[in-house]
C-alpha cells in the first residue's frame, strides 16, 4: 500500500494532469500479473529494476555532493552540517518514527524460503546482506540529500526528493529520477506483494487462517498463490483513502508493537535462564530498546495510532476464536521443500 502511494504521489507531482489513484491501480494491476504469473519471472524483472534503482542511487549522491560544493563556495562545505541543523527534537522524533518505515522488511525475504535453492545456507546471508547494504545506502542518501538541501522546508513533502532532484540536477535529471523511481516503485511492490502473498498461504495452509481451500490455493497452472496476491493488491486499494504519512505510521505501528514484544521476551527469558547473554544483552540493553519503541509508538501519527488500535484488537478477537479463547496455543507454520 504505501509503496505503491508513494510511486503514484510522485508521478502526480510530475505530471498533475493525470490524478494519483490513476497510478495507484495501474501499479496493483502490473504487479499483481507479474507475480501471479510466477516467481522467477518477477525475480528476473526485479534484478533488472534494482541495477537500475542503484545506479540511480550512485548518480544522485555525486550530484548532491557537487551541487553542496558550488553552494558552499569559497568557505568550502561544511560536512558536519547535517547533524547539526537547527530541527526541533519534536519534529526528529516524529520524523524518526515515519523514517522507521526504510529499516523494516529485511526478514521479509524469508517469505521465499520455499522456493529458495539451498535455504539454509542462502537465506541467513541474504537476509544480512540485505541490512548492511540497505542501511548503508539509507544513510549515505540521507546524508548527502541534507548537504544539498539542508533543513526540513519542502513545496512538497511527501515528494520532497523529486524538489531535490530538480535542484541538484535540473529537467534532465528529474525525468531520469522519476522513471528510475517508478521503476523503484515496481520492484518494491512485486517483492512486496511476493512476500504477502506466500506467508498467507503458509498461513492458510497450516490452518491459521480459514477457510483453507481458499488462502492456501495454488494456481494449477503458474503455482503460484494466486487468491492471495490478489488479496493483497486490493488491500492495497486501501491508498485510494489515506496519505503517505498516515500509511507508513499505520504499518510503523506494528512494527512498533511486535519490536516492542520482541524485546520483553527476550527479558522474560533471560529471567527464566533459558539464555547466557549477561546482564546487559539479556536485561539492559532489551529494556531500553522497549522503552524507545513505545517512545516512537506515541510519536506516530495520531489516525494511524486509532487504525492500529483498530486493528490489533480484530487480530486479537481472531487469535481468541483460533485458540478457543486462548485455552490452546496457535498453529505453527511450517517450512516445506519446494
Amino acid at each position: 500500500m504505501v509503496i505503491w502511494l508513494i510511486g503514484a504521489e510522485y508521478l502526480s507531482s510530475a505530471i498533475p494532469a493525470i490524478p494519483s489513484w490513476v497510478w495507484i491501480i495501474l501499479f496493483i494491476l502490473i504487479t499483481s500479473v507479474l507475480n501471479i504469473v510466477g516467481i522467477e519471472l518477477a525475480a528476473k524483472f526485479n534484478i533488472v529494476l534494482m541495477i537500475v534503482q542503484f545506479a540511480l542511487v550512485v548518480v544522485t549522491v555525486l550530484l548532491c555532493w557537487h551541487y553542496a560544493v558550488a553552494a558552499a563556495g569559497p568557505g568550502g562545505i561544511a560536512y558536519a552540517e547535517p547533524f547539526f541543523n537547527d530541527v526541533p527534537f519534536s519534529f526528529t522524533v516524529a520524523g524518526a518514527a515515519v523514517a522507521a518505515y526504510s529499516f523494516l522488511g529485511f526478514d521479509a525475504v524469508t517469505t521465499l524460503t520455499e522456493e529458495t535453492i539451498d535455504p539454509e545456507r542462502n537465506m541467513p546471508r541474504a537476509i544480512l546482506l540485505i541490512a548492511v547494504i540497505g542501511c548503508a545506502t539509507f544513510m549515505l542518501a540521507s546524508y548527502m540529500l541534507q548537504l544539498a538541501h539542508p533543513g526540513y522546508a519542502f513545496e512538497n513533502a511527501d515528494a520532497a526528493s523529486f524538489e531535490i532532484a530538480k535542484k541538484i540536477g535540473g529537467d534532465v535529471f528529474v525525468t531520469l529520477f522519476l522513471a528510475g523511481l517508478v521503476l523503484a516503485q515496481f520492484a518494491s511492490g512485486i517483492s512486496a506483494q511476493a512476500s504477502v502473498g506466500r506467508l498467507l498461504y503458509a498461513m492458510g495452509r497450516d490452518n491459521i487462517l480459514k477457510p483453507r481451500s481458499f488462502f492456501g490455493f495454488i494456481h494449477e497452472k503458474y503455482k503460484t498463490p494466486a487468491i492471495n496476491i490478489a488479496i493483497a493488491g486490493a488491500i492495497g486499494l486501501i491508498a485510494l483513502a489515506i496519505d503517505i504519512t498516515t500509511s507508513t505510521s499505520f504499518i510503523n505501528f506494528g512494527a512498533f508493537i511486535a519490536f516492542t514484544a520482541v524485546n520483553l521476551c527476550v527479558i522474560r527469558i533471560y529471567f527464566a535462564g533459558k539464555i547466557k547473554m549477561g546482564v546487559f544483552g539479556g536485561f539492559i540493553f532489551p529494556l531500553l530498546g522497549a522503552i524507545l519503541d513505545i517512545y516512537l509508538l506515541v510519536s506516530l501519527d495520531r489516525t494511524a495510532i486509532l487504525l492500529g488500535i483498530i486493528w490489533f484488537v480484530l487480530g486479537m478477537i481472531y487469535l481468541a476464536w483460533l485458540t478457543n479463547m486462548f485455552r490452546k496455543p496457535p498453529p505453527d507454520i511450517h517450512i516445506e521443500e519446494a
